[in-house]
């Protein structure tokens, strides 16, 4: 991938696979330099990466990328979060977007293909919405997550590599996180049928 960034690639890949569908995302920038000032001890902090529109639902995300096999994360935001992929603050931020309604805030976790001396491994994608990590992180009380335990506790968001770049199927990742959601009651099915009734009454 030459010198690029391969997390930011796949970031990029995903973006450019959102914007081929009806739907909307958008990549926040990470805080500039400028802004932190070079004294300065405060240092603003996006709550996630990417916002993603799928009327009615807004999606909150924050995308990890990893050659690893597992994804490192820290929950204590007194703690320090120095090696940590997923940072307190991040976590803190998704599990307060879980409270409102319609809206569905999660990681995206991506593996990159690798191989071992016994293994290969594909490049895997999954979402993980914030109730179903937390509650998987509680019980095990582990600090890092698999790709093993993604695919147990997650949505896997099919992709086609074409020369060098991922397509990410979205369409159908939406569709299925949604049905699954609706199903945990995560998503209200009856504010779905207010939210449909409230438009119908608009067209008239």
């Amino acid at each position: 991938m030459n010198k690029k960034n391969e997390g930011k690639v796949f970031e990029q890949n995903y973006e450019e696979s959102v914007k081929k569908t009806e739907y909307f995302f958008l990549r926040l920038k990470d805080t500039a330099k400028w802004l932190r000032g070079s004294n300065s001890s405060f240092t603003p902090k996006n709550p996630c990466d990417g916002i993603q529109f799928t009327s009615p639902f807004l999606w909150l995300i924050e995308l990890k990328s990893t050659k690893n096999t597992s994804i490192s994360f820290n929950l204590n935001r007194n703690s320090e979060n120095k090696g940590r992929m997923i940072k307190a603050h991040q976590i803190d931020a998704l599990s307060k977007f879980a409270l409102k309604d319609s809206l569905i805030p999660g990681f995206i976790f991506n593996f990159r293909a690798k191989r071992s001396k016994k293994k290969i491994y594909f490049d895997d994608t999954y979402f993980v919405h914030i109730k179903d990590f937390m509650e998987w992180s509680k019980s095990t009380k582990r600090s890092s997550i698999s790709r093993t335990e993604c695919e147990l506790i997650g949505i896997k968001i099919d992709s086609q590599l074409k020369k060098v770049h991922h397509t990410y199927d979205i369409e159908r990742f939406v569709k299925e996180a949604i049905q699954n959601y609706v199903q945990k009651e995560y998503i209200s099915l009856k504010k779905i049928k207010n939210y449909i009734v409230y438009l119908e009454g608009l067209i008239g």
